[in-house]
């Protein structure tokens, strides 16, 4: 009675779940955002913003095929990048800088920008000045 000992999850089914968010991501953005964007009178808004954020699927998908990649384990050259401390780096260098990018973007894209900008300015200038 030797229970053989498994994985939890395999390497196999991450891959699927994450072919699954690569392929449902950008669907579930593109809904969501035609949902929220018609509470606000601004469909086509909502549907660009949503399908934006639903583009984080296939970017989680491609950063896993290359975090597998670099860590991947080869018997034929006995290249192992798991135990390379230079993959290791570059691979914190790459999420970072992706990271970087997609904050910035995503923080544009939350912000966004006022719909007439000299309003605010004339209305700032009201409060300033007691009026």
């Amino acid at each position: 009675m030797d229970p053989q000992l498994r994985e939890i999850v395999d390497l196999a089914q991450v891959d699927l779940a994450m072919v699954y968010l690569a392929l449902v991501a950008p669907l579930l953005g593109l809904i969501i955002g035609a949902i929220a964007g018609s509470f606000r009178g601004r469909v086509l808004y909502g549907i660009g913003r949503g399908l934006a954020f639903g583009t984080l699927g296939p970017v989680i998908f491609i950063m896993w095929r290359f975090y597998r990649y670099m860590v991947r384990y080869d018997p034929g050259t006995g290249y192992v990048g798991l135990h390379k401390m230079s993959v290791l780096v570059f691979n914190i260098c790459v999420f970072a800088i992706v990271g970087l990018l997609l904050g910035a973007l995503y923080g544009k894209l939350i912000a966004g920008r006022p719909s007439h900008p000299t309003e605010d300015t004339n209305q700032s200038d009201k409060t300033e000045s007691g009026n």
